[in-house]
């Protein structure tokens, strides 16, 4: 599951960013959806339709051989709420002006599978979707965490993050996988 949410992932930002299918660090040699809507440009009836058909076409078959993929801004968070706490893959930028469709989250806020502890002493908690987060500082927690506690876990200073176990003061985690 996670393999394919990664490589959801990975061609999301390929899309995002305009990229080839045909090959990572090559610019798209053409946009097709904006190809298809550059039709409406057209002034005469009759060769707009021609270029709109020309162009639907192309578009179809790009879709067909998965050159092209296309997914609503749900599915673009519902990835990037998946891969929080993750490094990044890298993407291509071919313009840089472009904003995201939607802002990573800066927090998720979930419930824990089961909590386990390391040979020296830290946490290792799985949420609720099977992420796996582990305490990297040496605080102690006045509660243990179990399964069914909520957990809130937020970006923090230089790439970090911080947890709250039941409302608990904040550890400091990374995730595992």
């Amino acid at each position: 599951m996670h393999d394919r949410q990664r490589m959801l992932f990975q061609v999301l930002a390929l899309i995002a960013t305009g990229a080839s299918g045909a090959g990572f660090g090559q610019a798209a040699a053409q946009d097709p959806v904006r190809d298809l809507l550059g039709c409406r440009s057209v002034a005469e009836d009759a060769a707009r339709l021609q270029c709109l058909d020309r162009r639907a076409a192309e578009l179809a078959q790009r879709l067909e051989r998965g050159d092209v993929t296309v997914s609503t801004r749900a599915e673009v968070a519902q990835v990037q709420a998946a891969q929080f706490g993750r490094s990044a893959p890298a993407t291509i930028h071919s313009e840089p002006a472009r904003q995201p469709a939607t802002e990573p989250p800066r927090s998720i806020d979930t419930t824990i599978r089961s909590a386990s502890r390391t040979a020296d002493g830290k946490w290792v908690m799985i949420l609720a979707d099977g992420a796996r987060w582990q305490q990297i500082d040496g605080r102690t927690l006045s509660q243990d965490p179990r399964a069914g506690m909520r957990l809130a876990i937020r970006r923090a200073a230089m790439g970090s993050f911080l947890a709250n176990v039941a409302g608990q003061t904040a550890i400091r985690v990374r995730r595992l996988d």
